[in-house]
């Protein structure tokens, strides 16, 4: 007799998608806009719901880089939590895109990055980054079924 779960837990389906319900989408928020203009950052707990990671709790880092309102450097220590995880960091200059940029492409070490884009302080949108064998693709950012959000361009998009 075939057994789903024992199949989903020994070949499980590629990530398609980050869920983020808005008690944390207010916290990366908060993180954001307590920081700038330096950038922010940290990790994403998250766990996994068939084919989307659901985020479940936030832990920031502290800017190491020394040029802050530029980069997000960090330490990763005891206090990242276990995977699945995203790592997160704001972009917080109005010229800096909302994507990753060169810099992230080549020094970010984990397979999921999300990026907030928060020019001014507040965040205007949210980009998950999947790590592939060669290039970096965009994933969908989504808020959770019962949140009530705002659409528009980048912000979690509903589905």
């Amino acid at each position: 007799m075939f057994d789903a779960a024992l199949f989903e837990a020994v070949f499980p389906r590629r990530i398609r998608g980050l869920i983020v319900p808005a008690p944390i989408r207010e916290r990366l928020a908060e993180t954001a806009e307590a920081a700038h203009p330096r950038e922010a950052g940290g990790f994403l707990a998250c766990e996994r719901r068939g084919d989307r990671l659901r985020a479940v709790s936030h832990v920031d880092l502290d800017n190491e880089a020394e040029e802050p309102t530029r980069r997000y450097v960090a330490t990763v220590d005891e206090r990242a939590p276990a995977r699945p995880r995203v790592f997160y960091h704001s972009h917080t200059s109005a010229a800096s895109p909302s994507g990753l940029t060169e810099t992230d492409r080549r020094n970010i070490p984990e397979r999921f990055a999300l990026v907030v884009f928060a020019p001014h302080g507040e965040p205007y949108s949210y980009r998950l980054f999947r790590r592939g064998l060669l290039p970096w693709r965009e994933l969908p950012v989504e808020a959770a079924k019962t949140d009530e959000s705002p659409t528009r361009a980048r912000l979690p998009r509903l589905v």
